[in-house]
């Protein structure tokens, strides 16, 4: 068995409060505070949103803690320009359907399964 399972995995509550904590805190900094305060928790393997409601993005079979490069390439690449280029193209749909199938059993959305994570509790 893995590391990983050992992990208490997010809710998909605790999912969408990370993320409307991260718009309300990039709102409040007006973008630019949120982006600073992305790259510095990126190299905690988290983001403003999930950092403040302690929560943190590992690897799914290991269970490590996602590096900064990790963390670029998951936020960047596969949210930010695959799902988001993605969504453009598809009217929203890519984004939605991203978002919904965090309610399967295993938690993960679509991006998670492409960079190989999980969104664990601290």
């Amino acid at each position: 068995m893995s590391e990983a399972s050992d992990l208490s995995k997010c809710t998909p509550g605790a999912r969408l409060g990370a993320f409307l904590m991260d718009i309300l805190l990039s709102v409040v900094t007006l973008g630019i505070g949120w982006i600073i305060w992305s790259f510095i928790a990126w190299g905690k393997g988290t983001t403003p949103g999930h950092q403040v409601l302690k929560q943190k993005i590992v690897d799914e079979n290991t269970g490590e803690t996602f590096s900064w490069g990790r963390m670029a390439l998951r936020e960047l690449i596969f949210k930010g320009l695959v799902i988001g280029v993605g969504s453009f193209f598809t009217f929203g749909i890519l984004w939605v359907v991203d978002s919904l199938i965090v309610v399967r059993e295993d938690r993960k959305t679509i991006h998670d399964m492409v960079s190989r994570s999980i969104v664990v509790n601290i």
